[in-house]
Formats: structure tokens, C-alpha cells, sequence
């Protein structure tokens, strides 16, 4: 109509009332009062007495009014519709109109969610694929070689609705993001996260990312697709980096192994001439040629291998086989292990207390020595921006130390749960993606040390979910 209007082809434009011409009234009255004029286009409100023609009636002196109600209607229509979505999400029901990939609306309850036969089946596979090791591009990529519809395409293909911006003539090219959304949906889990996204404001449609503190979570709500142990694989595996080396190689212990001394994450080294039996890791501290800081802390991939997985198959040997005996003795380790982190965590946090205390001290002594004119302006600018610097960093690892103490206090080993999994995978012939990220959360590599004899010894670290290290 805009269009039509600005080439002249409109002369005389009628509505029902004001609001049906727009409800935000500072657009309306551009129209009405500026836009139309200008054009030679006479505008007519019938049910509010309003005919541009007649300017000095009073109906047209009560415009402005008249848009300020509609407007006014408008956002307390909004405000009613957020405050039943409140309620709604209260009463543990989704907020959201269109079901996550992989369900369906019930046809009994609209309110309710099942499990889609044909697409969860896919979100299954999209979650086996991470846990096997592949990024979202590359989960992206085999989808699109085994031809699955995307989302956007099987929703087209069911009820003929086209989701904005989605193309036909590509039904199987997934994008990573959508592949990374669903690995991070807590929908698959069974639980209903309302409040994810919102709007800036009822005039403002853009779809807006909300921060973790508005979403409401409410567990347990539907029949979840995912396992719980594939889900922990899949959500460590996203936390960290894994890339791959020169020549295409990624080792299954990517992101994983660390220094036990500079804490420093261990470099995949590959040559191409090598074997693989003599692919190994090395500390990224010494590899950066900080060879002052930390030393090779090397070992073969092959020997890491099979170190953990004899590990793995001893104790879930032990859970599985003496559940009771094991949950005494990882209780009785773990309290003695968090007893002894919790107490150098917090001497560490005395430390830093007191350097802190002390450092205010000196800041107001070195103020009292700038104004007395016992030290010039360069000089103070200096010394109180080393000392501001120091202030921020022990700020920052009194408020870590702080956080890292609140979890060891409530922190306990969940025999449990590892028993559980332990009595899953009763055959463990070889260690994999799966297997190794469901036992395992962390591995740090000591440096060999060599007696007298010329014997080399090395000490490595595992670190088993839920339980911490068994020795």
C-alpha cells in the first residue's frame, strides 16, 4: 500500500477505526499528521469521526489521544500474555508454541511432548556421532551425505509450513549451529528449559538469546530421548577444544590429558613417517620453547592406551563385582583427597586475605605520600597502577579460591552412578571414544623419573567420573 501511496495511485485511504491503521502511535500520527498530507492522501477513520478532509473537527484534535490507547492496549495485552506464560511455566508446561527436533505435540494434550518415531531417531544418531568423537560441522556434513532432512525441510515436509529464511532447493544442507543446538538442548533429557529467548520489547520482534539466570528449568517433564551417560560424554567432549593435527589424526584422549605439574594441556605430536605406536604427547608449556617453565612430561599414545584401559577394566571390575566393598573405599578416599584440598585451598585464600589487606594499607600510605608531596605526580601514577593491577589479580583469585572451596564442601563421590555405568559395559575389549569419556574426566601425565639402577618410572593420573582417582 506504501508502494501504491508514493507512486499515486492512492488517493483516499479508509479504515475502521485508528488502530487498525497501526497501534504504535508515534507511527500513526507520521502518517497521519506528515506522510499523508504530503502525498495529497485524504485518510479516514470511521468509527472514530476522523476525516483528514475536515481538519478542525474535534475527532481529529482527539487523534493523538486516540493512538495513546491503542497503544496503551497493546502493551498491557503483552504484559497479560508474559504473565500467563509465568504461570504456565510454573505449572511445569512449555512456553514454547513449536516442539524441539525430534518430538511431537500429543494428540491428546497439546501441552504434553513425545517422542517423534522418525526424527528422534536422528538426534540419537547426532548425539552418537559427538560422543564418537565428531564436531558439529562434521555431524552437519554426514547428514548431509546420508541425505536426512533438516528441521526446517521435515517440518515442511509434514505440514507445509516454511520456517523464515529456509530454502527448498537445499533439503539436506544442515547447518553446524543447528547441530551444536541440539547437542546443548536439555529438552532430549526429558526437562523443559522455558525462557531462552524473549523479545527486547513489544515492538521489538527480534528473537533475543536470554542469559542463564531467566531460564527456568523444570525437570522431568516428557519422555527424554538421550541417555544421561551420552549426554555428560557429549557435554565434555563440547568443553573442550579437540583439533586435529597437519594430517587429519585426532587422538581419542584429545582434551583430556594434561601436565600433573604446570596443569598445561599435553600437544598431540604426530610425524608423518612415524608409526603410530610412536605418536605421542608432549607438555604445550615445553613444546611453546618454555623449556624454563616445564619439562616434556612425554608418552606414547600406544602406552596411554593401554595403561587406561587396564585401569578401566580393574575398576569397573571392582564396582561391578564388589559394589558395597567399593563404595566404603572410594568414600573413605574421597573425604581424605577433598580434606586435603580444602585445606590448601584455604590457605591459599589466607594468603592472598592477608596480601590483600596489605596491599590497601600500602595504597594509602602512598596516597598520604602524594598529597604531602613526598612523591610527584609520574611517580604515584606508577606505583598505583602496579598496586591497582595486584589488588584486581588477588580480587580475582581470592573470589576462584572462594568458589573452588564451596565445591569441595559439597562435593561427594556418587559410587552409585559409576557402579551403574560399570554394570552397563560388562566387556570392555577396547578402548574407544565412548568407553574412555564415560569412565574418565581427566588424566595428568607425571614427568619419568630414573633411579639408580637406570630404571624410568612414570606416574599418571586418572581421574574417573564421579568418583575422582582410585589408587
Amino acid at each position: 500500500m506504501i508502494d501504491d501511496v508514493d507512486n499515486g495511485r492512492i488517493g483516499t485511504i479508509i479504515t475502521k477505526d485508528l488502530s487498525r491503521l497501526g497501534r504504535n502511535h508515534l507511527h500513526v500520527g507520521l502518517y497521519t499528521e506528515e506522510y499523508f498530507p504530503r502525498r495529497n492522501v485524504r485518510y479516514i477513520a470511521i468509527n472514530n469521526n476522523i476525516d483528514s478532509d475536515n481538519p478542525d473537527s474535534s475527532a481529529v484534535d482527539m487523534a493523538a489521544f486516540y493512538n495513546i490507547f491503542n497503544e496503551f492496549h497493546v502493551k498491557d495485552t503483552s504484559r497479560k500474555i508474559k504473565a500467563s506464560c509465568v504461570i504456565k511455566s510454573e505449572r511445569g508446561q512449555r512456553v514454547a508454541s513449536r516442539p524441539p527436533y525430534g518430538y511431537m505435540k500429543s494428540q491428546e494434550d497439546h501441552n504434553k511432548i513425545l517422542p517423534n518415531p522418525e526424527t528422534a531417531l536422528v538426534v540419537k544418531y547426532i548425539f552418537q556421532l559427538c560422543a564418537d568423537g565428531l564436531g558439529p560441522a562434521q555431524i552437519a556434513h554426514r547428514l548431509e551425505e546420508e541425505q536426512i532432512y533438516t528441521p526446517a525441510m521435515y517440518e515442511y515436509s509434514q505440514t507445509g509450513n516454511v520456517i523464515s529464511n529456509f530454502d527448498t532447493s537445499y533439503p539436506y544442507r544442515w547447518n553446524p549451529t543447528a547441530v551444536a543446538n541440539i547437542l546443548e538442548d536439555v529438552s532430549y533429557l526429558g526437562h523443559t528449559c522455558n525462557f531462552r529467548f524473549g523479545r527486547a520489547s513489544y515492538k521489538d520482534h527480534r528473537k533475543l538469546k536470554l542469559p542463564k539466570s531467566e531460564h527456568k528449568l523444570i525437570e522431568n517433564t516428557h519422555e527424554p530421548i538421550i541417555d544421561i551417560n551420552i549426554w555428560e560424554i557429549v557435554q565434555r567432549l563440547r568443553q573442550s577444544k579437540r583439533r586435529f593435527t597437519r594430517s587429519g589424526e585426532k587422538s581419542i584422549f584429545a582434551g583430556i590429558v594434561f601436565c600433573a605439574d604446570c596443569k598445561q594441556k599435553l600437544y598431540f605430536h604426530r610425524h608423518a613417517r612415524e608409526k603410530s605406536e610412536n605418536w605421542k604427547f608432549i607438555c604445550s608449556s615445553y613444546r611453546k620453547n618454555s623449556r624454563e617453565q616445564c619439562t616434556m612430561h612425554g608418552i606414547k599414545e600406544s602406552h596411554l592406551k593401554e595403561i587406561v584401559l587396564h585401569e578401566i577394566r580393574n575398576v569397573t571390575a571392582f564396582a561391578r563385582e564388589r559394589t558395597d566393598d567399593f563404595a566404603e573405599y572410594i568414600s573413605r578416599e574421597s573425604n581424605t583427597a577433598a580434606k586435603k584440598e580444602l585445606s590448601e585451598a584455604n590457605k591459599k585464600l589466607k594468603k592472598s586475605e592477608k596480601r590483600l589487606a596489605e596491599v590497601g594499607i600500602i595504597f594509602r600510605k602512598l596516597y598520604e605520600d602524594h598529597v604531602l608531596g613526598t612523591i610527584d605526580d609520574d611517580q604515584f601514577r606508577m606505583l598505583s597502577q602496579g598496586y591497582t593491577d595486584e589488588q584486581n589479580q588477588l580480587k580475582a583469585e581470592i573470589s576462584d579460591l572462594k568458589h573452588t572451596m564451596q565445591e569441595l564442601q559439597s562435593q561427594t563421590a556418587n559410587t552409585a552412578r559409576f557402579a551403574a555405568l560399570a554394570k552397563k559395559y560388562t566387556d570392555i575389549t577396547e578402548l574407544t571414544q565412548e568407553i574412555l569419556h564415560t569412565f574418565v574426566s581427566r588424566i595428568e601425565v607425571h614427568e619419568k623419573l630414573k633411579d639408580d639402577n637406570g630404571s624410568i618410572t612414570q606416574e599418571i593420573d586418572i581421574y574417573f567420573t564421579h568418583i575422582g582417582i582410585v589408587k
